[in-house]
């Protein structure tokens, strides 16, 4: 695998840089509860480096992804100095909007480009399925800046604190798992869970349905090539 990455391996870079932050962010919690709210932006900073790592050969979308990175980190030390709900809020739009740019530039390659379904393009499919969490954990921890009551079973504080559980709260509902533990407490919060599951569920079967699309169509084409040189 190369050092710089193209189309080829560019989502093996994604999904463990996803991976490995979901699993850190857990490490964090369970033996430093203390500093997990540091850590965890530190690890969320690891993500939005490689992410943007992922994109090189996308010239706009790593320019964007170094803006945002720039942001991020600008907004997290006005935080130490004005501790503002506006600031938080500002920081978790970024990383709403970086997230949701990768997982379009993600599907765009996985089912909108010609060529063989690969180990790559099938990261792609699960990296978009964790970004999907992603972004609606942000929107989760958004609404608890603004409301602290909008959940059942979450401890107030910052969104720094708060990730592990709200992380935690929207994979268990985009999975449909619904285990209880946390639950939405306002008819908004409760609105958005539920999409949240549907929209699970239709990412699964429209993948799954484009990705034997793409693959039905690649070997078409191969083989109407293989036939005119006949």
């Amino acid at each position: 695998m190369a050092l710089k990455p193209s189309e080829r391996d560019n989502f093996v870079y994604l999904t463990v840089a996803l991976l490995l932050v979901l699993f850190l962010i857990a490490i964090a919690e369970q033996f430093t509860a203390t500093m997990g709210g540091r850590f965890i932006k530190g690890m969320l900073l690891v993500a939005l480096t490689g992410a943007m790592w992922s994109v090189r050969h996308h010239g706009g979308a790593f320019k964007s992804g170094l803006l945002v990175l720039g942001g991020f980190l600008f907004l997290e030390l006005a935080s130490y100095w004005l501790d503002l709900t506006e600031l938080r809020l500002l920081q978790l739009t970024l990383l709403f909007l970086y997230f949701g740019s990768m997982a379009w530039l993600a599907v765009k390659q996985v089912l909108f480009m010609t060529g063989p379904i690969d180990a790559n393009r099938l990261l792609g499919a699960v990296a978009v399925y964790l970004l999907i969490g992603l972004q609606w954990a942000v929107v989760y921890l958004a609404i608890l800046e603004i409301d602290p009551t909008a959940f059942n079973g979450t401890e107030p504080g910052s969104w720094g604190q708060s990730f592990h559980e709200l992380v935690y709260f929207s994979f268990v509902s985009l999975t449909t798992l619904g285990y209880g533990d946390i639950s939405p407490a306002s008819p908004v919060t409760r609105f958005l869970v539920y999409l949240e599951a549907i929209i699970g569920q239709l990412y699964l079967a429209i993948m799954v349905a484009g990705l034997v699309g793409v693959g039905i169509s690649s070997r078409t084409s191969v083989t109407t090539r293989s036939g005119s040189h006949e």
